[in-house]
């Protein structure tokens, strides 16, 4: 019998634009289901919010939209407990910024999330 040790998930310092296209392809086929095709993400997942701010420069408003429902769903789908560290905060304030308010995108994230943060982030 051999036993593993468990090793921690070392978050992401930077997104790729490959990195990038990936996500955003699976967001728009809204792929949930975390099997180690998507075991990638976690790093990103736990990234620092300036990471998502900088990728989503780089981002139109379709793949902006995308990426915040899924990792909306996924992080209520995988039981991730984010919190404030929620990639959806940074990528909605540039949707924000970029777009102006969807109500639309507000009410969804509210009606699919449990993380009381998203999709503005903490109000202080």
């Amino acid at each position: 019998m051999s036993v593993d040790s468990w090793q921690p998930i070392q978050p992401a310092t930077d997104i790729t634009a490959s990195d990038l296209k990936k996500m955003t392809d699976f967001a728009h086929e809204e792929k949930t289901n975390l099997t180690s095709e998507l075991d990638w993400i976690q790093p990103f997942i736990q990234g620092k919010k300036e990471i998502w701010s900088k990728a989503a420069e780089n981002l139109g408003e379709a793949e902006l939209i995308a990426l915040i429902r899924w990792f909306t769903l996924l992080e209520k789908e995988q039981n991730w407990d984010l919190g404030e560290g929620s990639p959806v905060i940074p990528l909605f304030k540039h949707y924000k910024k970029t777009c102006g308010i969807n109500r639309e995108l507000v009410k969804w994230v509210k009606e699919h999330s449990e993380n009381k943060y998203l999709p503005f982030g903490p109000l202080l």
